[in-house]
Parts: structure tokens; sequence; C-alpha cells
């Protein structure tokens, strides 16, 4: 099996600008006409947006699906949640990532605020600058807890 690296690695600050637009990262980009699609995520009790690609989305919709230990009721209420909270974007030409002034808000990002984009893999999250080094902090103490053994994250 051949390892391959994940689209969306390390973390970018960067500034909203007035019209609540993110550039985003070259490498991070969809190929021209691929979508992305925003979802409103809770965590650490703080609303953040994840963007992510159709086929991220995809893999969510189906370990739905899939969860053995769900009644037919569960899985539909869940994957109606899901698409309540979503949203389907694209980049325009100069690579910026519009957010609906709506969205931004609710996850505390204001216009030309300052955010962290964080990649998580197969897609990416945004944050206010502010924000996120609770989240970071917060998610460090449990991995560094849960993984220590391994060796991995520290000695």
């Amino acid at each position: 099996m051949a390892f391959s690296l994940p689209k969306f690695s390390g973390f970018i600050e960067h500034k909203v600008d007035p019209k609540y637009r993110i550039a985003i990262p070259a490498a991070w980009r969809a190929t021209e006409g691929e979508q992305f699609v925003l979802q409103q995520f809770l965590k650490n009790g703080l609303t953040i947006i994840r963007v992510l690609t159709v086929e991220a989305l995809e893999a969510m919709v189906t370990t739905i699906e899939n969860h053995s230990k769900r009644t037919a009721g569960e899985i539909r209420e869940a994957k109606e949640f899901l698409y309540a909270h979503i949203l389907t974007v694209t980049l325009n030409a100069q690579g910026k990532l519009l957010i609906p002034k709506e969205w931004s808000e609710r996850a505390n990002i204001k216009a030309e605020s300052s955010i962290v984009l964080v990649g998580r893999g197969d897609y990416f999250e945004i944050y206010n600058s502010s924000d996120y080094p609770t989240i970071d902090r917060s998610q460090k103490a449990r991995v560094f807890e849960s993984m220590a053994d391994l060796g991995i994250f520290s000695s």
C-alpha cells in the first residue's frame, strides 16, 4: 500500500478581506471548476468553518450511512442535520474563497480580521486567530495523553 501525503496539512495565518474573502494557499486550491463544501462545525464549544472537498463530504455521508449501531431514523436525521449545515462554494479566479458574512460572524470571524487555516488531511478548518490557540492546546493535550507511548509527538 502506497502512502500519499494529505492534500491539506500545516497551518497558515491569513487575513479576511473587507468582503469576507480568504486567499487559499495555491497548494490547497481545488482544480478549476471543482467545488468546496463549507460546514459549520462545533469544536470545543466554538463554531468553526470546515472546508471540505466533495470527496471528503461523501466519506462523511458514507460513515453515517454505514454506522451499524444506528437506526434508519437516526441515520436519516444525521444526514439531514449535516446537509442543513453545509454550503457549496467555488474559488474565484484569484483563488479566494467567499465565506458568507453570517457564517463568518457565527465563527467569530470579522471582515479584515486575522484567521488561521489549519490543514486536517482531507479538509481544512478556518479559525479566528484568537480562538485557534485554545483549540490547539486542547487537541495537543488529548493527543499527547492518548498517544504518549508511540514516541511520535514527544519523547
